[in-house]
């Protein structure tokens, strides 16, 4: 398995396993057709399926954009938070939980599957979830950004031309 980015946020390998190792326990246990767990921008951290499934990049970025909105409405309703949602069709429900503050763990399910059975299975692996990006984000190298680094140094760059002195650019280092 390879690494995978989310918000800034490198998973490792090991962890990508851990979370899938969790995502076919809960649909063993739940009988679920489909687990992902999303980041808030709806990239795919894993995913376990029962069939094969074509559009679920676009399925998790659909689903992290309706749980954005809801989160908005939320604040409007002055409520903390939506931790969980469910959309319920014809044939299909999907709940939707929020793990820590990063990712989503998003659960596809049949009429036949008891919605609270789901809901008890959903937070104890939300949990389990959560202590995983918890040591991820422990782990994860304490590294400025590049991109901060360059604009402190422009605009060093540029106070010294102001005053008369020499820019101390990758070109002009001190001697």
């Amino acid at each position: 398995m390879s690494e995978r980015k989310t918000e800034r946020l490198v998973i490792s390998p090991d962890a990508v396993a851990q979370v899938a190792a969790c995502l076919q326990r809960l649909m063993a246990d739940s009988n679920a057709s489909l687990s992902m767990v999303i980041d808030r921008a709806g990239r795919v951290i894993a995913a376990e399926s029962r069939e094969q499934r074509s559009g679920l990049a676009d399925l998790g970025v659909l689903i992290a954009a309706a749980y954005a909105s809801l989160q908005e409405i939320a604040r409007l309703l002055k409520e903390e938070s939506f931790q969980t949602v469910l959309h319920e069709g014809l044939r299909e429900r999907i709940v939707t939980e929020t793990v820590s503050t990063h990712w989503l763990l998003v659960v596809l399910f049949d009429e036949q599957v008891q919605v609270g059975l789901i809901r008890v299975l959903v937070k104890r692996t939300a949990s389990t979830l959560a202590a995983i990006l918890d040591l991820q984000k422990q782990r994860a190298p304490r590294v400025a950004r590049p991109r901060q680094k360059q604009s402190r140094r422009a605009a060093q760059d540029t106070i010294d031309l102001i005053f008369g002195k020499e820019p101390q650019g990758p070109d002009n280092h001190p001697s």
